[in-house]
C-alpha cells in the first residue's frame, strides 16, 4: 500500500501538479488508513467513514494552478463549471468550499469526485483505488487551467450569443501565463519503425511515456495505436499512457476478433484515420493550449469547420454515431495528418513512426501557446 502511495505522490510531483511532495497528503484504505503522514487527521477519518471511498488526496496544487484558483474564486465563489468536453463529461463541475467543516466537505464530495478547499487546496477521492483519486486531482487541474484561459481569451472579443465568460481580467492572466515556458519535449519518442509485435508494443509504451512527460496529455486521457500487417494495436480504454505495459489490445482489421471490447473509445476514429491515410502511427492527446485555442470564438456547431493556422478544428460528439467525431476527423486527417477536436484534444498521425505524430502534436501545441500569448499581448 505504501508503495502505491509513493508512486502517485511521485506522479503528482513529476507532472507538475504539486510543487513538492510536502504539499500533498495521500490516504488509502485497506484494513486501516495508510499514509506517509504519521498521524491521520480526524477529518480524514470522518470522510472515510462517511463516504463510499477507499482513497483520498488532499494537496496544495502548484503555484500556477493556485494562482488560477485564486482568480476563478473571485468570480465563481461556490462552483467552477469547466467548458472543455472531457471535464464536462468526467468531473461535471467543481464545488468551492466556504468553510472546512467536516460535514460541508462530505456533502460536496458526495455530489462530486473532488472539490476546492478554502485555502485553494484540492481534495480528490477514489471509490476503489488511489489511482482514481490521482485522476480526479489531475483532471481538476487541467479543467481549471483550460477554463481560466478560455474564459479570459473569449472575453476579449465580447460575448458570443448567450455564452457567459466569468473571467475577464487580462492583467492577472498575463502574469500567470508568464510563469509558463513554451511547451517542449522532455523526451522525444524513438524513430524506430516497428517490424514485429514486440517492436510495436515497445514503441507504443515508449511513445506513451514521452507524450505524458512532455505534457501533451495527462496520464489517463488520450490514446495511441499502431497498425502492422492485418492488426491494429491500440491502448485500452482508461489506460494510463505512461503505463501501457499489458494494456494494449491487438484488434483484427477485418473485425474477426472481440479484443476491441476493452479498447479505447476512440478506436473507431483510429480505424477510420488509418483506412483513409494508410498511416500506421496514430496519437491522440489533450494538449491544454490546443484545447484552449480550439474554443476561441463563438461555440462551434455540429459539422462546422475552423482553422488555427493551417490546422483543422472540427466539432462532433465523441463516438461513432451519426454525429460522432469519427465522421469529422477523417477529411482533416487526410489533408494534413493533424486535427484538433473542439474542446477535446489533438489527433496526429505518422506514416510509419510515432516520432512524426509526436512532433506534429508538439508543433501544434507550441503554435497555440504563441497564439494565446499574442492575443494576451505578452
Amino acid at each position: 500500500m505504501m508503495e502505491t502511495i509513493e508512486k502517485y505522490l511521485g506522479k503528482l510531483v513529476a507532472q507538475g501538479l504539486v510543487d513538492s511532495s510536502e504539499d500533498a497528503s495521500l490516504f488509502s484504505m485497506d484494513d486501516r488508513i495508510y499514509s506517509k503522514d504519521e498521524n491521520i487527521p480526524q477529518i480524514v477519518e470522518y470522510l472515510f467513514k462517511t463516504l463510499n471511498i477507499t482513497s483520498l488526496i488532499i494537496a496544495r496544487p502548484s503555484r500556477l494552478i493556485l494562482n488560477i484558483i485564486g482568480e476563478l474564486k473571485k468570480v465563481c465563489p461556490d462552483r467552477i463549471a469547466p467548458k472543455d468536453s472531457e471535464s464536462i463529461t468526467f468531473i461535471h463541475d467543481i464545488p468551492v468550499l466556504q468553510d472546512m467543516d467536516s460535514k460541508t466537505i462530505a456533502t460536496a464530495l458526495k455530489r462530486r469526485k473532488g472539490c476546492i478547499a478554502t485555502d485553494g487546496s484540492i481534495i480528490a477521492t477514489g471509490s476503489i483505488t488511489l489511482e482514481q483519486a490521482f485522476v480526479v486531482f489531475s483532471s481538476i487541474c487541467f479543467a481549471l487551467f483550460v477554463k481560466y484561459f478560455s474564459d479570459v481569451l473569449n472575453s476579449l472579443g465580447g460575448s458570443h450569443g448567450n455564452v457567459h465568460y466569468e473571467c475577464t481580467v487580462i492583467e492577472p492572466s498575463s502574469t500567470i501565463l508568464g510563469m509558463i515556458g513554451p511547451p517542449g519535449p522532455i523526451r522525444r519518442p524513438s524513430l524506430v519503425i516497428p517490424e514485429s509485435e514486440y517492436d510495436v508494443i515497445s514503441t507504443m509504451v515508449d511513445t506513451g511515456k514521452a507524450t505524458v512527460e512532455s505534457g501533451l496529455v495527462d496520464s489517463f486521457f488520450g490514446n495511441i495505436s499502431y497498425t502492422l500487417d492485418d492488426y491494429m494495436y491500440i491502448s485500452q480504454t482508461a489506460a494510463a499512457l505512461d503505463e501501457l505495459e499489458g494494456l494494449i489490445d491487438k484488434v483484427a482489421l477485418d473485425g474477426s476478433s472481440t479484443n476491441d471490447i476493452t479498447s479505447s473509445s476512440e478506436m473507431g476514429s483510429h480505424l477510420r484515420i488509418h483506412e483513409l491515410t494508410l498511416d500506421r502511427a496514430i496519437l491522440h492527446g489533450h494538449p491544454k493550449f490546443s484545447v484552449i485555442m480550439s474554443m476561441y470564438g463563438k461555440p462551434m456547431e455540429l459539422g462546422e469547420k475552423r482553422y488555427l493556422g493551417d490546422i483543422h478544428v472540427v466539432y462532433r460528439r465523441v463516438g461513432e454515431g451519426k454525429k460522432g467525431l469519427v465522421h469529422a476527423l477523417h477529411p482533416a486527417m487526410q489533408e494534413s495528418r493533424a486535427a484538433i477536436a473542439y474542446g477535446h484534444g489533438t489527433f496526429t498521425s505518422g506514416s510509419e513512426s510515432f516520432l512524426d505524430a509526436f512532433d506534429k502534436m508538439l508543433y501544434i501545441e507550441n503554435a497555440c501557446f504563441e497564439m494565446l500569448k499574442g492575443l494576451l499581448s505578452i
